[in-house]
């Protein structure tokens, strides 16, 4: 993966995100531009997010972690500004299907991610035909949500952070920027909507397709919330809650801690 595929699925591509955990990437991806010298990953390959293994532990439960930011195909330089790859997940769950698991328990700590590849990874958990179990003592929020709503069982501890149900494309306008270097932007294009992203600001027609792609993401993200739980609209404004309230809005069953959750589990498999 190339730099410019990096800051296009950063900038330029909508996301899953709280606002608080895509403030972090792109500061650490601006600084990792900087610093990291062209393509050199080797000077990064100290700080990259490692990969957690699947555990299967003597009761026949897999362990999936679930740790960063969401991206599928990331690179080196994404795994260095802390992303975890969608297909990670994927391929731990094909592990523990193949394994002939009872259960999984997905370990979660994420703001979220990018849209692309989130999907995948929702259809492959709502066709298990072993329970699943999602646990988050920190953060499930956004992209980590739509893939724990998709799960049997809920269950965070107090402190944890659930929700922020929506969709946002990080767009920056940088008219003033241009204004004061005397840049005139000027694209040929084939169609008015072509340019929209590239350009200092957006016309109302770029906004309004803009804005499609994100309404059309969130509706997806919307329709298997639903599919799932019952969930007010109050609580799909994007808002992020503490384990009670999620509890309140039905976005969780229970609060409670990791060995609740396991028992939980374990009561699902009939041990």
């Amino acid at each position: 993966m190339k730099f410019q595929r990096v800051i296009e699925q950063v900038f330029y591509r909508p996301w899953l995100i709280t606002p608080g955990g895509y403030a972090a990437v792109r500061q650490l991806v601006e600084g990792r531009l900087v610093r990291a010298g062209g393509d050199d990953y080797e000077k990064m390959a100290g700080m990259m997010n490692k990969r957690k293994e699947m555990e299967i532990d003597g009761q026949g439960i897999a362990h999936i972690c679930i740790d960063g930011t969401l991206a599928k195909g990331i690179s080196a330089l994404e795994a260095c500004c802390g992303a975890w790859d969608y297909e990670w997940i994927s391929e731990d769950i094909e592990e523990a299907v193949e394994a002939n698991v009872r259960g999984i328990m997905l370990m979660i700590n994420s703001p979220g991610g990018n849209c692309t590849g989130c999907s995948e990874v929702v259809d492959l958990i709502q066709a298990l035909k072993v329970p699943i179990v999602a646990y988050s003592n920190d953060t499930a929020c956004s992209a980590a949500y739509n893939i724990a709503v998709s799960c049997d069982r809920l269950i965070g501890s107090v402190g944890s952070t659930w929700g922020s149900i929506g969709t946002i494309i990080p767009w920056l306008d940088q008219s003033a920027a241009y204004e004061a270097q005397g840049l005139s932007w000027e694209p040929i294009t084939s169609g008015p909507l072509k340019g929209a992203g590239m350009g200092p600001s957006l016309s109302p027609a770029q906004r309004a397709s803009l804005q499609q792609l994100v309404d059309d993401s969130f509706e997806q993200f919307r329709d298997n919330v639903l599919r799932n739980r019952r969930v007010a609209d109050e609580y799909m404004t994007g808002a992020a809650y503490l384990a009670p309230r999620a509890k309140l809005g039905n976005l969780i069953d229970e609060v409670g801690t990791e060995e609740l959750a396991y028992q939980a589990l374990l009561g699902m498999v009939g041990a």
